[in-house]
Formats: C-alpha cells, sequence, structure tokens
C-alpha cells in the first residue's frame, strides 16, 4: 500500500490535478529557466535540480516566483505549446505567477509548511486539490 502524506493548503487558483512533483527550495521562473516548446527548464541559470527536468503534466514545487513580470507569460507560452504543467506549489505566494495561473487555468495553491520541500521528492505522485484545500502526496 502506498504511504500517503497530506499538507494543509491555501486555495489560490481554483481546480484539481494530479502528477509526478518537481520539487526545489529556490525561487523559479518559467519566463528565463524554461524551454516552453520542450517543456523542460533548460536554462543554466535554473536551479541544478530541475536542469534537463521535464514540467509538463508535473506539480511544480517551489519556493516563489522569481522577480518577473514575465512569469505568466513564461507560463502562457507552456499552455500554448502544450507543455503546462499540471499545478504549482508554492511556500510563499507571488502575484505575477498567480496571473499566469488564473489565466492559463492551473491549479495553485500555497503550503505554508517549509518542511514540504523535506517531505516530498520529485517524482512523488501529487494531487492538488484546491477547492479543497489539501494536498496528497504518494510514494
Amino acid at each position: 500500500m502506498a504511504e500517503v502524506t497530506k499538507f494543509k493548503a491555501r486555495k489560490i487558483v481554483p481546480g484539481k490535478a494530479t502528477g509526478p512533483s518537481l520539487v526545489t527550495k529556490e525561487r523559479l521562473m518559467f519566463m528565463a529557466f524554461a524551454d516552453p516548446k520542450r517543456g523542460v527548464f533548460d536554462s543554466p541559470r535554473a536551479p541544478v535540480e530541475l536542469q534537463g527536468k521535464s514540467f509538463k503534466g508535473a506539480v511544480v514545487i517551489y519556493r516563489s516566483g522569481k522577480a518577473s513580470t514575465g512569469g505568466s507569460r513564461g507560463l502562457d507560452y507552456c499552455v500554448r505549446a502544450g507543455n503546462s504543467p499540471a499545478a504549482i506549489v508554492n511556500l510563499e505566494i507571488d502575484p505575477v505567477t498567480v496571473m499566469g495561473c488564473s489565466n492559463e487555468d492551473i491549479p495553485m495553491v500555497q503550503v505554508e509548511d517549509p518542511s514540504i520541500f523535506d517531505q516530498v521528492k520529485t517524482g512523488d505522485i501529487v494531487t492538488v486539490d484546491a477547492d479543497k484545500e489539501e494536498l496528497l502526496v504518494s510514494r
């Protein structure tokens, strides 16, 4: 039987999604760090643990957006290319990321428990249910 861990989440953008997790403790920019056409983080400026990894269909868990007004446009490019993340989970809320998720109907929640970065590993299966305000992790 799979081990399931539950986190309390605050709904930012409604919706429900399940996918493999992609986790970094760092701040993130889809505009500068990602290749929307391939659906991967390909920039040498991206966090090392994400370089070369696909975000298509993934629940991307990271600290917050990284000071870029192009962040929402970066998510738009990913969606248009068919390479959207399934959901976004942040520890700290960035209004530009919220706008991007809202415009593109990408579920987004805030988990204020920093232990999420220790308890969730890249590849774990994560279900984000913004409407129930919970995040379930299976491994």
